[in-house]
């Protein structure tokens, strides 16, 4: 009897939901679970400009918080379908966020893209994290490396404290159009209230069972 209520609050404990952030940045986009926040960028086609994008774009999709995409080399530029680049090799994009979650364990970063000439649309997606004034480079987890139109990647934070900003950036390739970008914060799962109530309700029973066992 007591090891079928210790197995009912265990059950309790997983039970406890994920959390995902729901977005509509992008058809193939998914809600990452326990997403503490998210900034989303579509409709990067005109009449954004290149200016726009020069100068850093907030995230225009609800919902989303305060990082900033920006084109650092390149000439990549708001065409009709996308942002395209077309008159140089590639084009260099960040999307910085100096607003950092609580407790963040990894950060997700999701892109929709159409290839150019040699297939590999966007390539060379690094994070860097900054503390304290200082840059480090996250190690990647899943590049996803197989998807030429959607891709997703992640990095594991969990071990890392006192970050004060998160940057991603990538490559985009000649005749490549980019339609829509997202990056997700992740945080440790926090139970909702009733879960805590079921969860507590499991441990009070094994205790009932326990102080029954020994009166018997």
């Amino acid at each position: 009897m007591i090891k079928y209520l210790v197995g009912s609050a265990a059950l309790a404990v997983t039970m406890m939901a994920s959390v995902a952030q729901a977005n509509d940045t992008a058809a193939p986009f998914v809600d990452v679970a326990d997403s503490a926040e998210f900034n989303g960028w579509n409709q990067l086609y005109r009449p954004l400009t290149e200016a726009e994008i020069v100068a850093g774009y907030s995230a225009n999709v609800a919902g989303s918080g305060d990082a900033v995409f920006t084109r650092i080399a390149g000439t990549a530029y708001p065409a009709g379908g996308g942002l395209y680049e077309y008159a140089g090799a590639f084009s260099t994009f960040t999307l910085t966020d100096f607003t950092v979650a609580d407790s963040l364990t990894s950060v997700v970063f999701q892109s929709h893209s159409a290839a150019g000439g040699t297939g590999k649309g966007l390539y060379d997606v690094s994070l860097s994290y900054t503390i304290d004034g200082v840059d480090y480079l996250a190690a990647l987890v899943d590049d996803n490396a197989q998807a030429d139109a959607y891709k997703y990647f992640s990095w594991d934070l969990s071990s890392v404290t006192g970050i004060d900003a998160i940057k991603v950036t990538f490559s985009t390739e000649a005749h490549a159009n980019s339609f829509a970008f997202q990056l997700d914060q992740v945080v440790a799962a926090v139970p909702e209230p009733s879960e805590y109530a079921l969860l507590l309700a499991g441990l009070a029973f094994v205790g009932f069972a326990a102080r029954r066992k020994q009166q018997a």
